[in-house]
């Protein structure tokens, strides 16, 4: 048969496979229906050649016991039995016939003495390489090397060659020859342009590369320790920006790739771990940092285009770590230390506090009329000026403000962080045979959180299997299971810090929690009326459990020489329970003990998503040409559910069982989406210079409207080295060049799953008289409803210096269409929005990376990389006639044609008000008091109003960066990251309710020391507290240019110090290796920011924008490892 219909009939059977996903692989036998009487192929293995030589000829073979049958061999078509017994005597074997009976044996000349040899791996300084690679090339034959670098093999002949290899060194073959002792120096990889990047569905040298993929490699990650994956991939890459937003135990980091690309669909990464596209918003912690081998991030459509309606937002594939052949390895990994908050915000003390509570009362009471009141009237006579409570003077202060001594004077961040404990355990096996390997991680992290009673216990586990069940046919398995324990509640602390008197202690004199007391003494006065903080954190309950597993199965057949058939099939589960018990025993905010009733809460998340693929690849070079094809067939599936049931009036405390309750409340719902795709790439490369891919992958989703289900996103990438060219000069300094230049769509599936459907919510109806349910319609349907489509180009230049800097810059051009949003649309129709594809938005930018490798000072090895990216985001329409969005607290956040998404907006204020004559000579807000802020007048109007807001910035940044370096001496090791972010600000929520002066919430120090009062500081620029008649002007001007502030940092993310043990000691211990180090986790940051986190935030929805409120502090971890290796 012609090689044309062998692949004609192979993709027949492919497409057949593809339609039938739960059928099994075609028998090997139907790949070979119908041979012709001649062979006509280039190469093939020796017993495929024989088996049909036996048709061919009528006879029958037998093997020698020192024939190799799996030996590959290149024939010709053979006519006759005399020209096969030619070919196979020029491959080297000769026939004997006896009656139908063949004998095939080596040559006389093939047959030769196996040879047994020895020797040692060391890298150029002379230290020997552990575990290094030795095989003989073409066969099974191997070894790896021991703890001194030595290796002791039996090879068939003195013309074997070894194929030497150890992970960073240059691999290297050696001919045996008449050696039988070899002394074998590797070379370390320096160039990394022959370093794998894992593209989606495949993978390509770094060299071949035409998209836009930043990597990070398993020892970048695992240098240090930390408490997620999310957090050591921070400053690492550019267009990456990893936000802590919330960095509490079990949470997860915000990821964002070349800036924001929706206004209300998900933001989120498509994150795909060994082949497994995992479900939205999924989190890469429960994948043991240990077990990594690569990451890498797909940032352009021309990448990530085969991944279709799922990556507009980009796409992060994670590798995990695989077997090898060979003696098993055990690893043993440990880290414990100390947490702590790297920020908080300071306040002021009980004597500060006495003092501007006691000015804002006054001043609130004076202001209504100055000319017949005064601060020094007492309560009697502000009773009968009609004062309300919150003119009074707290009447627990005074001693105070005399200054008395050993007055209670509690700072509430000593009681409500803490230094908390972390540990992880981590061990890992790892080795195989020829046939089988497999890599194994279990790990346990036990961590406490900063804030007291919170905390999570991980257990993981990772399984990666493969076997070989013969030459042709793959098998394996990649399982990843997580479980989880995690203690909530620290918003519980944080967001009731700023209203947490200092006059109060959290302890009574014996010893237990005070309840109660800032409830009592404020009521009086109108004070916050809110229960002790560290009351509420340790008798409130608030655990989730959490039990996760995800993975994939394969086989693997090769059908013809390069052309493989693949089917996958995978399943990502997630089972999240919360238990949340509120007792009565304990207040909350306006409602004191014991009038606060008991809450219980039980909520139940799942989701099982479960795909099926058929991938058929075929790789084929002929000269100078390369060739790699790619067809694939998928249909994925989620179904999810959520319960919730919220129970009241508890009797007893001491039974939290919803069950107690009294009375119920439960809402439940369930939802399924479906996805079916068809998927392909070409990529074809002439002489290793010239790169071409085109990727196209069609995907049908249940999601979208009866006209819109199937979308379709292509892209085409080309590339050129330069340097291969033969008029680029030979020299030593500018050793790579090389240009690209792709252009692809993608898409934004992130919506509900039901997003095109008429939606109901339930509602109460008057009939008969009484209330009845019923259902009443919110969201109208949309048949044409689909997803948002992402149209990118990108530029890029790549070059290596020295054979030691590679240099990689980008430009992208990222125009997003089909926006989804909300739409009001007419009463009578009976519903009241539609969601909409309409507007779109643009994000462009520049991104630069620096990798230095093998750089020697002395006896010191240095490698640094540094990373930079700008990204300008902008709004090209909106709805027709729309212009603009206004959104957000008091119309904060403005969303323009023209400008950035979520632009803050707000009042320029420029002074504060000291005389009333410049109130009754200036433009000014209706209502403005002495004290209040100085808006300026922008337009010059004369009249303060909505078109005197001007830009105060956005969120998104002008730029980040990171950069940072590793150096070694001798067993020594030092690293250290750094990143930053420029350009960005924040609305910080948290300090405008501290910073207002309203006279309700704890100042901060730093609103303490500087706001306006005639005596306390006639000098301050913080408008004058006060709480009785806090202004309409003064309300009108928060979210001002007061509150937006820069959310700019440098941070240094890590620092670490370590010691590999020296060999002579590690032959003492019996040990492979062992290393102790020191790290340290964000131990500085560089700022003006004055809050506890510059990277919180309470919404998701990004017309909003971005609020810091109630963020949980950056956490800072000082810890103590080690690496054990046996």
């Amino acid at each position: 048969m012609q090689f044309s219909s062998k692949l004609s009939r192979a993709l027949r059977i492919f497409f057949l496979l593809g339609g039938l996903t739960t059928s099994s692989f075609a028998h090997e036998s139907g790949l070979t229906e119908g041979i012709s009487t001649t062979i006509t192929v280039e190469k093939m293995q020796l017993r495929d050649y024989l088996s049909k030589a036996e048709k061919q000829f009528n006879v029958q073979f037998s093997y020698s016991n020192n024939v190799d049958d799996a030996q590959w061999i290149s024939v010709s078509e053979a006519a006759t039995f005399e020209a096969m017994t030619a070919q196979l005597k020029a491959e080297g074997y000769d026939l004997k016939r006896i009656g139908d009976n063949i004998i095939i044996t080596p040559s006389a000349k093939e047959v030769q003495q196996e040879v047994r040899i020895k020797g040692q791996v060391t890298d150029k300084s002379g230290e020997s390489i552990i575990g290094a690679a030795v095989q003989v090339k073409g066969t099974n034959i191997g070894s790896i090397t021991n703890l001194d670098g030595e290796f002791e093999l039996l090879v068939p002949s003195s013309e074997s060659v070894l194929i030497v290899s150890f992970v960073g060194f240059i691999t290297k073959e050696i001919v045996v020859g008449a050696a039988t002792n070899f002394s074998i120096q590797l070379e370390d990889n320096t160039q990394e342009l022959e370093e794998v990047v894992v593209i989606g569905y495949g993978s390509q040298s770094k060299e071949e590369v035409t998209g836009a993929i930043s990597s990070v490699r398993s020892d970048e990650l695992q240098n240090y320790a930390a408490s997620g994956l999310d957090q050591q991939m921070v400053g690492k890459m550019a267009g990456v920006l990893i936000n802590e937003n919330n960095a509490a135990p079990g949470q997860d980091a915000k990821i964002t790739i070349r800036g924001t690309s929706s206004l209300t669909a998900g933001t989120n990464p498509l994150i795909v771990v060994d082949g497994m596209p995992l479900s939205e918003g999924t989190s890469m912690n429960d994948i043991p940092p240990s077990s990594i081998a690569s990451i890498d991030v797909l940032k352009d459509a021309a990448s990530s285009a085969i991944y279709g309606s799922r990556a507009s937002n980009g796409v992060i594939l994670i590798t995990t770590k695989q077997g090898y052949q060979g003696k098993t390895k055990v690893s043993f990994d440990y880290f414990t230390g100390i947490q702590q908050a790297a920020s908080l915000v300071d306040y002021a003390d009980a004597y500060e506090s006495a003092q501007f509570f006691t000015h804002a009362r006054d001043w609130g009471y004076v202001s209504k009329d100055p000319a017949n009141r005064s601060i020094h009237d007492s309560p009697d006579v502000r009773a009968a000026n009609g004062a309300s409570k919150r003119e009074y003077r707290l009447h627990y202060v005074d001693p105070y403000l005399r200054g008395e001594q050993g007055l209670t004077n509690t700072n509430w961040n000593d009681h409500l962080f803490q230094n908390a404990p972390i540990s992880n355990y981590s061990v890992s096996l790892n080795g195989g045979n020829e046939k089988t390997s497999f890599y194994t991680n279990v790990a346990y992290m036990e961590q406490d959180g900063i804030v007291p009673t919170t905390g999570m216990e991980r257990f993981t586990a990772n399984l990666n299997l493969r076997t070989k069940l013969s030459d042709r046919v793959e098998a394996g398995v990649s399982l990843n299971t997580a479980y989880s324990v995690i203690e909530q509640g620290s918003d519980i602390a944080i967001s009731n810090l700023w209203i947490a008197y200092p006059f109060f202690d959290p302890y009574n004199p014996d010893g237990t929690i005070n309840i109660g007391d800032q409830h009592e003494a404020n009521a009086p006065e109108d004070g916050a009326l809110q229960e002790n903080p560290l009351a509420l954190l340790t008798y409130t309950k608030d655990v989730m459990t959490r039990f996760r597993t995800f993975g994939n199965a394969f086989a693997s057949v090769e059908l013809l020489e390069g052309l493989k058939y693949k089917l996958s099939a995978g399943m990502d589960y997630n089972g999240e329970f919360t238990d949340f018990y509120s007792p009565n025993s304990i207040g909350g905010y306006r409602q004191p003990f014991p009038t606060k009733p008991a809450e219980a809460r039980e909520i139940n998340d799942k989701y099982f998503n479960y795909l099926f693929e058929h991938i058929l690849t075929y790789n084929k070079v002929i000269g100078d040409h390369n060739i790699s094809a790619l067809a694939g067939m998928t249909m994925q599936r989620e179904d999810g559910t959520r319960t919730r049931v919220i129970g009241m009036g508890m009797v007893d405390d001491n039974v939290d069982n919803i069950g107690g309750a009294s009375s119920f409340n439960v809402d439940a719902y369930r939802y399924t989406w479906t996805q079916q795709s068809v998927l392909g790439r070409l990529q074809y490369s002439y002489k290793g210079k010239y790169q071409m891919a085109l990727a196209a992958r069609a995907d049908g989703s249940s999601r979208f409207g009866d006209n819109s289900k199937w979308g379709y996103f292509p892209s085409v990438s080309g590339g050129w080295i330069l340097s291969k060219e033969d008029f680029f000069p030979e020299q030593d300094v500018v050793t790579f060049v090389k240009l690209r230049a792709n252009w692809g769509q993608t898409g934004n599936n992130q919506i509900g799953a039901y997003g095109s459907k008429a939606l109901v919510t339930q509602t109460d109806y008057i009939f008969g008289g009484g209330l009845h349910p019923g259902y009443s319609a919110t969201t109208a349907p949309n048949p044409n409803l689909s997803w948002e489509t992402n149209d990118s180009y990108n530029i890029g230049f790549d070059m290596q210096l020295l054979k030691k800097i590679n240099l990689s810059a980008n430009y992208y051009n990222s125009i997003t269409t089909d926006l989804l949003l909300e739409v009001p649309v007419p009463e009578q129709s009976g519903y009241s929005t539609s969601l909409q594809n309409i507007g779109s938005l643009r994000n462009n930018g520049f991104e630069l990376e620096l990798q230095g490798y093998d750089f020697h000072i002395g006896g010191v090895t240095i490698g640094f990389n540094a990373n930079i990216t700008t990204n300008n985001n902008e709004i090209l329409s909106l709805a027709p006639g729309q212009e603009q969005i206004i959104t957000g607290y008091n119309g904060s956040f403005r969303t323009r044609v023209g400008g950035p998404m979520a632009e803050m907006i707000g009042y320029d204020i420029i002074g504060v008000y000291k005389d009333q004559g410049e109130i009754d000579n200036s433009a000014h807000l209706q209502g403005t008091l002495l004290g209040d802020y100085i808006v300026r007048d922008v337009n010059g109007d004369g009249v303060i109003d909505e078109n005197d807001m001007v830009s105060l910035g956005t969120y998104e940044p002008n730029f980040h960066y990171g950069f940072g370096a590793n150096l070694t001496y001798k067993g020594f090791d030092f690293s250290f990251t750094f990143n930053g972010i420029q350009g960005r600000k924040i609305f910080d929520r948290d300090m405008m309710q501290s910073n207002t002066g309203e006279g309700f919430a704890v100042p901060t120090k730093d609103y303490y020391d500087n706001y306006y009062h005639p005596e306390h500081n006639p000098n301050g620029h913080y408008a004058r507290p006060n709480m009785g008649n806090f202004s309409a002007a003064r309300k009108n001007t928060r979210g001002s240019s007061i509150d937006v502030v820069s959310g700019d940092y440098l941070r240094l993310r890590n620092v670490t110090l370590g010691y590999n043990l020296p060999k002579s000691v590690l032959q003492k211990l019996n040990i492979a290796g062992l290393r102790v180090y020191a790290t340290a986790n964000n131990p500085l940051t560089i700022t003006s920011y004055k809050g506890i986190n510059m990277d919180g935030s309470n919404t998701n929805n990004l017309e909003q924008g971005w609020i810091t409120n109630n963020p949980h502090p950056i956490v800072r971890s000082y810890l103590l490892g080690a690496n054990l290796k046996f």
